[in-house]
């Protein structure tokens, strides 16, 4: 039998044992890690807010959140990202896998306040195999997607919000890379173009009444980027400390080793997450795998959201999927529409991001609850 045959036995054995392992895990409680923010203080909100570019002043302004119906500091809505990590990744065993969020959605039932302690509850929902078109341009790459069902409770045993994501486990082909593209040189112009955008960036302080919104209204777009190994840091901190370092860091990799990478400079595992540590590599695309994933872009996309809803609007729902991966240096704007009213307030929005090349991104919808006048 030829090599490339027994190679590709084998990794099909590897799949199959994967896929039958993780499928054992349905309906069961699963806890790759453990619980970071379990008290909503004021300090773990700030350091949310900050670290997924978020300074809605009802998050991080005492006296400013303190004068409005909230009646003080509350929490941005995916805080709970920062209480556990809302995806799972089926059965911890090697394999020939890349890790690949595609979308993230939340639905929210009551506000996150100063004080609250915060339960999770992770469980595999489900999992199962598709097949994908791989670099051959064929329909035999093996997709093992994973669905976890993410509860998250406040001290009363109320349900505070639910997380239902897909995690897409995909069988690697070869050397190929998941996604290769030059990173983006901005000329001075583009430049000067970000810092307009950024300084432009509006949100209401106020009251936005369901009595003033009508079907077609744009939500003031917002500028994420472009993507530097800061933003990588920033939101590590914000969900958790999801990796340590030196030989803890390793043997952190030994329960969730789908997630790692060889760096091309060492050939040493490393988490995917920490795959552009160096500027010089990042610009040489010597990496396997995008920089950003589905739950960072979801978080960043929020406030698009947010911002526009005002300090009454409660977020209700949110799903964002990610269209095309961002690699370091790209810069994403995002955007939202107003596509329904319904009588008891709700607004539903059709979200939409393109990045600095004008690729189409992101997609998603939210709703969100407005009061009436």
């Amino acid at each position: 039998m030829p090599d490339d045959a027994l190679s590709k036995h084998e990794i099909d054995r590897q799949i199959d044992d994967f896929l039958a392992k993780s499928q054992a895990l349905n309906g069961q409680l699963v806890w790759e890690r453990q619980p970071w923010n379990t008290v909503a203080t004021q300090d773990a909100i700030r350091h949310y807010a900050y670290g997924t570019a978020d300074t809605h002043p009802l998050y991080v302004d005492p006296d400013y959140a303190a004068r409005t119906a909230q009646g003080g500091l509350v929490a941005p809505p995916t805080f709970v990202i920062s209480v556990l990590y809302p995806m799972l990744h089926g059965a911890p065993m090697k394999g020939p896998f890349a890790s690949l969020v595609g979308g993230v959605g939340f639905e929210w039932h009551r506000r996150i306040r100063v004080g609250d302690r915060l339960r999770p509850e992770p469980r595999q929902k489900d999992c199962f195999e598709k097949l994908g078109t791989g670099p051959s341009g064929r329909r035999d790459r093996r997709l093992v997607f994973v669905i976890a069902e993410v509860n998250y409770f406040n001290q009363d045993d109320e349900l505070v919000a639910t997380a239902t994501s897909p995690c897409i486990m995909a069988e690697q082909q070869g050397t190929t890379l998941q996604f290769d593209r030059p990173v983006h040189r901005y000329s001075e112009d583009e430049i000067a173009a970000l810092e307009a955008a950024y300084k432009a960036e509006r949100r209401l302080e106020g009251v936005r009444y369901w009595n003033d919104v009508s079907i077609g209204d744009e939500l003031p777009p917002i500028v994420r980027g472009p993507l530097t190994m800061g933003d990588l840091v920033n939101w590590n901190a914000a969900i958790g400390p999801s990796y340590k370092s030196s030989q803890l860091a390793y043997l952190d990799l030994l329960k969730t080793p789908h997630l790692s990478v060889r760096n091309p400079a060492t050939n040493f595992p490393t988490k995917s997450s920490q795959q552009h540590e160096d500027g010089n590599l990042a610009a040489g695309r010597g990496m396997p795998g995008p920089f950003d994933h589905g739950v960072m872009r979801f978080a960043m996309v929020a406030p698009l959201v947010t911002n526009w809803a005002g300090d009454e609007g409660f977020l209700k729902r949110l799903y964002t999927k990610v269209g095309r991966p961002s690699i370091y240096g790209d810069t994403q704007t995002y955007r939202g529409r107003v596509t329904a009213k319904h009588n008891d307030g709700r607004v539903d929005i059709a979200i939409s991001g393109t990045n600095q090349i004008g690729e189409d991104s992101t997609s998603g919808e939210a709703t969100v609850i407005l009061p009436k006048r």
